[in-house]
């Protein structure tokens, strides 16, 4: 036989996919045989036996290549098989337009979900921070574990003796930011401002878009004073005209000259979408007077490790120089200690938890989607059982069946997931708008490269998951039987009966667990937001005015403008309740001081006790709704030549005057520049939220705006009027003072709190998004499950009807159905969800994981979905006709 022939002898069986390293092993051994045949002839003919064996190879050199010809012939072969398999399942699928467009809409739902949140996921936590080597790049903190301080700033002393001293990190650098004012371009505006070392882009390792970095001449007193742009505020403001390098703008009536433009991803300290610039901060007339103050813990740093050294390497270095500055300067660095953390855990904070739950519960949906088509397509297998019996009658193996199968399932899969990338495509353009804007999201959230490949890779698991079950069920079905039975419905096996009761029950516990997530973040949401703050946010309105320090470099210049601007701001009609807070509660940050009271012990080295701090006008607590509880309000009598008062909050008194002997007592503390003082305690006020809703109120103190001012004023006022009518009304009055000056953040309080609760928010209403889609599916699936039932029971029921069985005791038949389906459901997703509830710990307030009501709520809700799901299908059995079903059978 020619070797090129050999090909034609290989059994047909051989071809088959599964039947592939049979085949070239037959072959091989086949080959060999030739071989060996060929050598002994040529060898019983005279020639010496190595030369007869490289002859026979010579002349059946074709038979390798025949092999690699079957190879070829066989992938060829399966190409044919598959598109032909899949042209068949194309075309059924055209034939049941309505079975197709629920199967694909049912995918699409699933897959387009999951990869909206992937999209955010990808953009937040998994891609990588956008500069070289950002696995070198960790944030080092200060920390006092003893006293409940995980990680804080540090002073710039300590800073400078830690990049001095250390031999792990290749660079530092420190940070800090608060707003300048820009002037001179247009309309003044307040500007984020990074007032960082010069050596931050050398940490970073990144490259001006144009123009140079910082250099280390930059960070001395007396340099000139110099600023890099951001991208986004050098196209925004100055139309990304490359010729600003070398120009100077005005900051806070100051004179900066650009030296550089950073690319847009480049956005650290702040993280911020919006315009940013940056400035040495030896050149800010905030931070820089603070850069020689020993203690204090306002400086954030950054630092790069050097190639080979780990975080634990560091820590143990930094630990032990921050040992040595303890013993050096007991009264700033007495039992402080150094915690390193990489840069990216720092950025993402806590939102890591939240995202990776709402993965988890989309994922989720996707299984519910899963379960419900594969529903829908064991009932079509079902329908479909003559063609599968005759199909195997012509002698197509179990293999082919479940190929054939597995390929419309595919082709269900490709299909729902192109609609569903489609949907996330429009979903995401849409949740843009819901994310909170303090998400940090270093990269845009949007569909790309990745984020299709996921929905790709989404589309296929899903195909097989929802795909296999039904095919397996059919592929093993006996033939005679399913010729007999035709396609009737009757003739549903018991087994494909309880694999989908299985489903559905798998779909109400999937549910389960879902609602029971989504309704404790709405019960915790709807405890956030019912927190009383402390104040009346109703119709305040709030705005701010910063002050170049350059020009208001004094407190008596502080205080001058806002005695001015409050006198303007109030003489506006309905403008009358009005004050001034250095920083506003929840919506300003907040400042916290260490104080000692006079008269008590001294403490020991390194114990600090502390309070938040706000300077405020007379009429503030009156304007803001805070009673107080004993002693007086400050008053116009207060002056900065008046014996220097405070006013401390309720829990304050309580911690630190437990015997209710506050009034009179003096304290001392101090906010820069205005330095330390003793102070009288005159009034007792009650408490307020002022850092965070779901932090319960801490010890406050309060002192009169006047003798100790700021360098620039934030308004609250009280009024009937809109808030658009109020921000014009201020900004009429602060141009008057000075048309240089911005006015910024004019909101009403009850939106600023608002805002501060997004993040709660945000999760809250896209799990119960998903908890709602969840229930559909679960009610689509309950209801496909009894529907094919009744329809499949029909003969069944009319004899029921023939022997006497009355219209309610049909009706009960079948809501027993599907009460037993929900019970089983129940029985597996209420542990479940109590297991899973428990990461959501750190995402609730005021609700336990396990909370009764919630669970019980949700139980309900899925019994009452479930019955209403049936009710369809069981009038359908309560109007079957005997002699029509007994007929038609």
């Amino acid at each position: 036989m020619r070797p090129e022939n050999w090909r034609y002898t290989i059994p047909l069986r051989w071809r088959t996919l599964f039947g592939r390293r049979k085949a070239d092993e037959e072959l091989s051994e086949e080959i060999r045989f030739h071989v060996e045949r060929k050598t002994e002839e040529l060898a019983a003919g005279g020639m010496p036996p190595e030369a007869a064996r490289r002859a026979a190879l010579v002349e059946l050199g074709g038979a390798e290549q025949a092999m690699e010809r079957c190879r070829d012939q066989r992938k060829l072969n399966w190409v044919q098989d598959f598109l032909q398999d899949l042209r068949y399942g194309l075309r059924l699928l055209r034939k049941s337009p309505g079975f197709t467009a629920v199967a694909v809409a049912t995918v699409a739902l699933g897959i387009g979900a999951n990869t909206a949140i992937f999209s955010v996921v990808n953009a937040v936590l998994l891609r990588p921070l956008p500069y070289p080597h950002a696995d070198r790049l960790v944030r080092v903190f200060d920390a006092k574990p003893q006293e409940g301080i995980p990680e804080t700033g540090t002073s710039y002393v300590d800073f400078a003796a830690w990049r001095d001293q250390n031999h792990v990190f290749s660079t530092m650098a420190a940070a800090q930011a608060h707003d300048l004012t820009l002037s001179g371009r247009g309309e003044p505006l307040a500007v984020h401002t990074a007032v960082v070392t010069p050596d931050l882009f050398s940490v970073l390792q990144v490259t001006p878009l144009a123009g140079r970095a910082f250099v280390a001449e930059d960070g001395k007193k007396g340099a000139t004073p110099v600023v890099i742009l951001s991208e986004n505020f050098w196209r925004s403001r100055f139309g990304g005209d490359r010729r600003v390098i070398g120009q100077t703008i005005e900051l806070d009536k100051r004179a900066f000259t650009v030296v550089g433009i950073m690319p847009e991803y480049v956005r650290y300290p702040l993280q911020t979408p919006s315009e940013d610039v940056w400035v040495p901060l030896a050149q800010d007339p905030l931070f820089g007077p603070w850069m020689a103050r020993p203690g204090g813990h306002w400086v954030s740093v950054v630092a790069r490790l050097n190639p080979g050294v780990g975080p634990t390497q560091a820590q143990a270095e930094m630990a032990a120089i921050q040992a040595r500055l303890g013993k050096q300067h007991p009264e700033q660095d007495a039992g402080w200690t150094v915690r390193i953390v990489p840069l990216d855990e720092v950025l993402v904070g806590d939102v890591k938890g939240a995202l990776l739950i709402l993965l988890g519960a989309v994922g989720l949906v996707l299984l519910i989607a899963c379960a419900n088509l594969a529903n829908l397509l064991l009932a079509r297998a079902t329908s479909r059982a003559r063609e599968i019996g005759v199909r195997t009658a012509l002698g197509a193996g179990r293999t082919r069946i479940v190929r054939q199968l597995l390929t419309e399932s595919a082709a269900l899969g490709m299909l729902g997931g192109a609609a569903g990338i489609l949907l996330a495509w429009w979903g995401v353009r849409g949740l843009r708008s819901l994310l909170p804007p303090d998400l940090p999201a270093i990269h845009p959230v949007q569909v790309d490269g990745w984020v299709l490949a996921f929905g790709l890779a989404l589309s296929v698991a899903a195909s097989f998951v929802f795909g296999l079950a039904p095919a397996l069920f059919a592929s093993g079905s006996r033939v005679q039987p399913n010729l007999r039975e035709g396609a009737g419905r009757a003739g549903e096996s018991g087994g494909r009966k309880r694999a989908r009761r299985l489903l559905a029950a798998a779909e109400i516990a999937l549910a389960m667990v879902l609602l029971a997530g989504a309704g404790l973040l709405i019960r915790s949401f709807q405890a956030l937001v019912s927190v009383n703050p402390g104040f009346d946010a109703r119709h305040l309105v709030k705005a701010d005015s910063q002050l170049p320090q350059y020009q208001y470099s004094t407190p008596q210049q502080w205080v001058a403008f806002s005695d001015g601007l409050l006198a303007r701001v109030r003489a506006e009609p309905g403008l009358r309740d009005t004050a001034v807070a250095v920083p506003l509660p929840l919506v300003s940050g907040f400042v916290n001081l260490g104080f000692t009271v006079v008269g008590n012990p001294p403490l020991p080295p390194g114990t600090v006790i502390d309070a938040d701090y706000a300077a405020v006008s007379p009429e503030y607590f009156r304007v803001m709704g805070i009673p107080l509880l004993r002693g007086r309000w400050f008053n116009r009598q207060d002056s900065p030549s008046a014996p220097k008062v405070a006013i401390i909050s309720d829990a304050m008194a309580r911690q630190y005057f437990p015997k209710g002997n506050e009034l009179g007592r003096h304290m001392h503390f101090g906010f820069p520049p205005n330095g330390d003082t003793d102070r009288e305690i005159v009034g007792v006020v009650g408490d307020v939220r002022d850092q965070d809703l779901r932090q319960a109120p801490g010890p406050m103190m309060y002192v009169p705006f006047d003798q100790a001012p700021f360098w620039g004023a934030e308004l609250v006022t009280r009024s009937g009027l809109d808030p658009a009518s109020i921000a014009g009304a201020i900004r009429r009055d602060v141009a008057t003072i000075d048309k240089d000056l911005p006015v910024a953040d004019v909101t009403s309080m009850s939106a600023a709190i608002s805002d501060s609760v997004a993040q709660p928010r945000f999760r809250t209403l896209i799990l119960g998004m998903f908890g709602a889609m969840a229930l559909l599916l679960a009610a689509v699936g309950i209801f496909g499950v009894i529907s094919y039932s009744v329809s499949c029971r029909t003969h069944e029921l009319g004899l029921r009807m023939a022997l006497g069985a009355t219209q309610a005791s049909l009706l009960r038949l079948v809501l027993g159905e599907s009460a037993r389906l929900v019970l089983a459901g129940l029985a597996v997703g209420i542990p479940a969800a109590l297991a899973l509830t428990r990461f959501l710990a750190t995402l609730l307030y005021g609700v336990r994981p396990a909370d009764p009501a919630t669970f019980i709520g949700v139980a309900i809700l899925l019994v009452v979905a479930a019955l209403a799901a049936c009710s369809a299908p069981a009038r359908r059995a309560m109007r079957v006709d005997p002699m029509t079903a007994l007929r038609h059978e």
